[in-house]
């Protein structure tokens, strides 16, 4: 039929104008498949110049990437020595090959939900360490047992650089071994957390010889927990009077104390007598708000080496005056600082008099003319 013969006819010419357009677009698309290879080959001869550097070069700019030891990083995150392990190949095998990278961790331990993660995460990064000396801080907040990291740690003791440690009582005998590299260490033994029936005196780090500088929280007890108290050179605590003066008559070589004093309420308990520290230097006595807190320390402590005090007037006494002379009995500081603006009873000037070779400041006092600058 005429009508039909018309359509076949329009088909069979679509059919060759679309065949021609496609041989043009297989041509052009030949084409751009071969400058898209050419292009990619010269791409993958490309090198990026930050990984044409030295292995040895790349991981000395990592170490900088990180806070400097003994600051610690968290364990993930874009601080993280994880996070750069996530780059490219390259630098994950650079990162794995820098123990440096992996010797300060900072945990915070305790959840259950996050107990086998944070465990591996812990052995991982103690492992990648190598033999690097580690500062570790584990902090338990929760209510599960941390036995497990404890353990991990100890397992490494004879690393320990730079400790701080906040863990229950009960998981405090674990901290065993011998700790050559031990020098720093902050002990907060929370004796509300992990306590099974009656206390145990321990004795902790008696194989540690370069353990100098401790800080303890108020959780210490030192009736219950002993340290090398003898080799401690800096000290910072928050203690009660009565566990002040248990570690001051041990403390011979200590040669800076800051001390936050509360008074235990039994006035009757007595201050020993302390042996006279010859090599402290510096003294910082500060209260949380309690008058009384060290009002008795002091009268006991002879400190022939004492360069710089400062203290919570209150702690003074009835002549505080007479007090600081009797620190040092044969000369006076070079530096005296009196806090506790709202409770000093002694102008600066009578202080001023009383040590003239020294420099003193007392809170809240403020210099208004040139006779006050003067004395």
């Amino acid at each position: 039929m005429p009508g039909d013969a018309k359509s076949a006819r329009a088909a069979r010419a679509r059919i060759t104008e679309l065949d021609v357009e496609i041989e043009s677009l297989q041509r052009l698309l030949d084409a751009q498949l071969l400058e898209r290879d050419k292009w990619r080959a010269e791409l993958d001869s490309y090198k990026y110049p930050i990984l044409t550097l030295p292995p040895e070069i790349t991981s000395e700019i990592f170490t900088h990437f990180l806070p400097a030891f003994p600051k610690r990083c968290p364990l993930v995150g874009s601080r993280s020595p994880s996070h750069l392990a996530r780059i490219c190949r390259t630098w994950r095998t650079v990162a794995l090959s820098t123990p440096r990278l992996w010797d300060a961790i900072e945990l915070e331990v305790g959840n259950p939900r996050m107990h086998q993660q944070q465990l591996h995460l812990l052995t991982t990064w103690l492992t990648r360490s190598r033999g690097c000396p580690l500062s570790i801080a584990l902090v338990y907040r929760g209510q599960t047992s941390v036995a497990a990291f404890v353990e991990a740690i100890a397992c490494h003791a004879s690393r320990w650089q730079d400790m701080e440690l906040l863990l229950p009582y009960d998981d405090l005998p674990h901290l065993t071994g011998v700790m050559p590299l031990l020098r720093t260490l902050a002990l907060s033994p929370n004796r509300e957390l992990g306590i099974t029936g009656v206390l145990a005196p321990l004795v902790l780090f008696t194989q540690a010889p370069n353990l100098t500088e401790v800080v303890l929280s108020s959780f210490f007890n030192p009736f219950y927990i002993t340290l090398p108290w003898s080799q401690i050179t800096k000290l910072t605590a928050y203690l009660y009077e009565t566990e002040a003066v248990v570690i001051l008559r041990d403390a011979a070589a200590l040669e800076e104390c800051c001390l936050t004093l509360f008074r235990v309420g039994d006035e009757t308990l007595p201050i020993l007598p302390i042996p006279p520290l010859l090599r402290l230097r510096s003294l910082d006595l500060s209260g949380m708000g309690d008058e009384d807190a060290g009002r008795f320390l002091l009268p006991a402590l002879t400190l022939p080496a004492l360069e710089t005090i400062e203290v919570f007037e209150p702690f003074l006494g009835a002549d505080p005056v007479a007090t600081l002379s009797a620190l040092r009995p044969h000369g006076c500081p070079q530096r005296i600082v009196i806090s506790g603006a709202r409770y000093t009873t002694i102008p600066h000037k009578m202080y001023a008099a009383a040590f003239p070779e020294a420099t003193v400041y007392v809170e809240g006092y403020e210099p208004d003319s040139d006779s006050d600058l003067a004395e």
